[in-house]
C-alpha cells in the first residue's frame, strides 16, 4: 500500500476512534474516580485528578470550549470520518432551498446509533451544499449533553439538544434543524433485516414546523443500519415493559452494539444520506398559536408518504434490499 494511502487510512480510523472512545471514556470517568477513592482513600491523587476532570468536562459552559482549535478539529474529523465509510449527501433538489428560510429536517432511521447525522450535518460539513452549509445543526438527546467529552464533541460539531426551545430558537434564526423524530420508540421497534421509521404518533416536530413557517424535509440515511450490529434485551429474559420503562427514564434504549471484528469501531459500509424536497407548511391565522389537529395529521401523512417515496426511489441504488416499515 502506498505511504500516502496508508496515512489516509490511519487518519480515518483515528477520526472515528476519537468519537467512539469519547462515549466509553465519558461512561467510565466518574466510576473510575470512585473506585480509586474506595481502594486508596481520600489521599489518592489519581482519584482527585479524575474527579476534577469529570466535573470540569461536565459543567464548564460549552461556549467557553469553542475556538479556532475546535474548529480545526471538526474540519479534520468530519472529512476523515466521511472518508472512513465513505459518506456522501445527495440533495435531490438543491435549488428548492433558500438561504433566508429555516427548515426542519426529519432524519431517518435512528438505527442503533445515528452515526451519519453528526458527520453529514455538522455545521461546517463539506458534504453539505452551499445553501445549507454554516447554518445546519443536528439535534441529539439532551442526555448526550450531560456526558463529559461527548457534550464537547457534539457542541463543536454544531449538534444541539433536541428540545422544543432549541428547535424553536434555530427556526426563528432561519437555520436548519435536523431532528431524528423516531427517537427511543424507533429503537424499541427496530428489527433485523428491515428498515424501520417510527412516525405515526410523532406530531410534535410537525407542529413546530408550522408554528415557525419552516418547511419539513424528509431525509433517509442509507447504510446506517448496517454500521453497527446490535442486540436488545427482551423476552423471555427481560420483559418488554421493563425495557421500555428503562428507556424512557434514561432517554436511551439499553442495547448492545459492536462493529468491525466485534470492536466498537463501526463497520465500513457506504453511507448515503438522501435529502428530499421541502414540504411547504401553511401559515397560521393572525393570533393563532397552534395549528389544528387536522392540519398536523395531513402534514404528517404527507411527510410519511414522501419519506416512503424517497426510500423507494433510491433503495436500488443506495440500499441493501431491506423492506421499509413506516410505523
Amino acid at each position: 500500500m502506498p505511504l500516502a494511502k496508508l496515512r489516509n487510512v490511519v487518519l480515518e480510523y483515528v477520526a472515528i476512534a476519537i468519537y467512539v472512545s469519547a462515549i466509553y471514556t465519558s461512561v467510565v470517568l466518574l466510576p473510575s474516580a470512585l473506585v480509586l477513592f474506595y481502594l486508596f482513600g481520600a489521599s489518592s491523587p489519581g482519584a482527585w485528578l479524575l474527579l476534577v476532570l469529570f466535573l470540569a468536562l461536565t459543567f464548564t459552559p460549552l461556549q467557553l470550549t469553542t475556538g479556532k482549535l475546535s474548529e480545526r478539529f471538526v474540519q479534520f474529523s468530519v472529512a476523515r470520518a466521511a472518508a472512513y465509510f465513505p459518506t456522501r449527501v445527495v440533495v435531490t433538489d438543491p435549488e428548492a432551498f433558500r438561504t433566508d428560510r429555516g427548515y426542519l429536517f426529519g432524519f431517518c432511521p435512528h438505527s442503533a446509533l445515528p452515526i451519519a447525522l453528526p458527520i453529514a450535518f455538522a455545521t461546517t460539513s463539506p458534504l453539505l451544499p452551499k445553501e445549507l452549509r454554516g447554518r445546519t445543526h443536528g439535534l441529539a438527546s439532551s442526555v448526550c449533553f450531560t456526558a463529559p467529552i461527548v457534550r464537547q464533541l457534539y457542541w463543536w460539531l454544531g449538534v444541539r439538544p433536541a428540545t422544543r426551545q432549541t428547535i424553536s430558537a434555530l427556526l426563528r434564526e432561519r437555520k436548519v434543524a435536523v431532528l431524528v423524530p423516531g427517537g427511543v420508540q424507533e429503537v424499541l421497534n427496530m428489527e433485523h433485516g428491515k428498515e424501520v421509521a417510527y412516525l405515526s404518533s410523532r406530531t410534535g416536530f410537525v407542529r413546530l414546523a408550522v408554528q415557525h413557517g419552516a418547511p419539513l424535509v424528509p431525509v433517509w440515511a442509507f447504510g446506517q443500519t448496517r454500521a453497527y450490529s446490535w442486540f436488545r434485551p427482551g423476552p423471555p429474559l427481560v420483559p418488554t415493559w421493563l425495557v421500555e420503562r428503562i428507556s424512557r427514564a434514561g432517554g436511551a434504549v439499553p442495547i448492545g452494539m459492536y462493529g468491525q471484528y466485534g470492536t466498537p469501531m463501526p463497520h465500513r459500509v457506504p453511507l448515503t444520506i438522501v435529502v428530499g424536497k421541502p414540504i411547504p407548511v401553511p401559515e397560521l391565522a393572525p393570533g393563532q398559536k397552534e395549528p389544528g389537529p387536522e392540519v398536523v395529521a395531513a402534514l404528517l401523512k404527507q411527510f410519511m408518504g414522501d419519506l416512503q417515496a424517497l426510500y423507494d426511489k433510491h433503495k436500488a441504488q443506495y440500499g441493501n434490499g431491506e423492506e421499509l416499515v413506516v410505523m
